[in-house]
């Protein structure tokens, strides 16, 4: 009876040293869990406050939150500021936040709130309307069409919309967040029920509240012409905007015109700068290397060998693995204080004149004379 007693404990023993190893720790999201959780929808006897639409308050209460995506993310970004940090990234400033200086990569749905052509209305924030000017996504494909993806395709009901929330998803396993990392800024529709739609690339840690040429984030660009389930940002964008990206135009005779060449009805995504002899693109930045200003994907061969975000100053030209034009390269998804959420004041952009501002001329060099 002793000797099995022993043969118990050993087993059992084992059995705990087992499940430790196995465990899988996620520490994105580090501190109380009170931070973000309560239990019973209270705080010192009173319900807690939930801000954004129906939807947002909806599911703070099936995670058991204490605010919605808005309402954690509503602020001013200020002094030290990354994910290493413990820092929040705020998205959206109650108050006019100062371009380029306390903004994020995304740039900030304030100005959205006051002019809806300058960034993607989503209902989620406090005050936001349906946008007046248009009844769906600009390039909406027809298999959208549906009730069932109207909360994406003809409005963008909540940040769930674009996001798929893993606060506690472990993006530390490699420098590429891709799936088990809750994919690259949780870019996945919570509405969607495919994973190949999610986006993959390398986080900046301080979500580009510094940026350069050495400090930004690395977005992961196409293995083909155009992109179909490959994971990019700019099939992200396709997602809803696919007519943007379509391989063929039909004139007002009812024509059919192959695009896949110059010239061009609409801007290119997804091609690699040419590296031709005398070519405007051999001279992206004028020789300078990687512009925060009008920034470029990777080709997915050369991203999934990046060891980090923060040193990757070079730029390739070329067929062969080379950078991309994509759509970031001239939006903010959130918003910009630049009509159709541009990175720049296309206005602006004066040939022969200071265009260090103009994120066109950051690709197109020969043009600015």
């Amino acid at each position: 009876m002793e000797r099995l007693d022993k043969s118990l404990l050993i087993f059992l023993i084992g059995i705990f040293i087992f499940s430790c190893i196995s465990i899988k720790v996620y520490a994105m999201v580090s501190g109380q869990c009170a931070n973000c959780h309560t239990m019973h929808n209270s705080q010192g006897g009173s319900p807690m406050a939930m801000t954004g639409n129906n939807t947002a308050t909806k599911l703070c209460h099936e995670d058991l939150l204490k605010k919605s995506c808005v309402g954690c993310h509503t602020g001013t970004n200020a002094g030290v500021i990354g994910s290493s940090h413990g820092s929040t990234p705020y998205v959206f400033s109650t108050t006019a936040p100062i371009y380029g200086v306390n903004t994020l990569a995304g740039g900030n749905f304030y100005w959205v709130l006051k002019d809806p052509t300058k960034g993607h209305n989503c209902l989620s924030i406090p005050g936001m309307q349906p946008d007046p000017f248009l009844s769906e996504a600009p390039g909406m494909p027809e298999v959208a069409s549906g009730a069932n993806c109207a909360g994406c395709h003809r409005r963008i009901d909540s940040c769930m919309s674009c996001h798929n929330p893993k606060h506690h998803a472990n993006d530390k396993i490699s420098p590429v967040v891709g799936e088990e990392g809750g994919f690259y800024r949780f870019l996945n529709s919570s509405y969607h029920p495919s994973n190949s739609t999610g986006v993959i690339g390398i986080e900046d840690d301080d979500w580009e509240y510094t940026v350069s040429s050495s400090d930004h984030n690395e977005y992961m660009g196409c293995n083909n012409l155009y992109g179909k389930e490959d994971n990019s940002m700019s099939n992200y964008c396709a997602g809803c905007h696919q007519h943007f990206h379509g391989i063929q135009w039909t004139d007002t005779n009812g024509k059919v015109i192959a695009d896949g060449k110059s010239p061009w009805f609409m801007h290119p995504t997804s091609l690699a700068l040419s590296d031709a002899t005398g070519d405007e693109y051999q001279y992206y930045n004028n020789g300078n290397g990687y512009s925060p200003l009008a920034p470029v994907a990777r080709d997915p061969n050369r991203l999934l060998t990046m060891t980090h975000s923060t040193s990757q100053v070079w730029v390739k030209k070329g067929e062969s693995e080379g950078d991309q034009v994509m759509c970031l390269s001239c939006h903010r998804a959130h918003g910009s204080p630049y009509q159709d959420m541009l990175r720049w004041d296309y206005k602006a952009c004066i040939s022969g004149t200071d265009n260090s501002n103009c994120g066109c001329f950051v690709c197109h060099t020969t043009k600015d004379k």
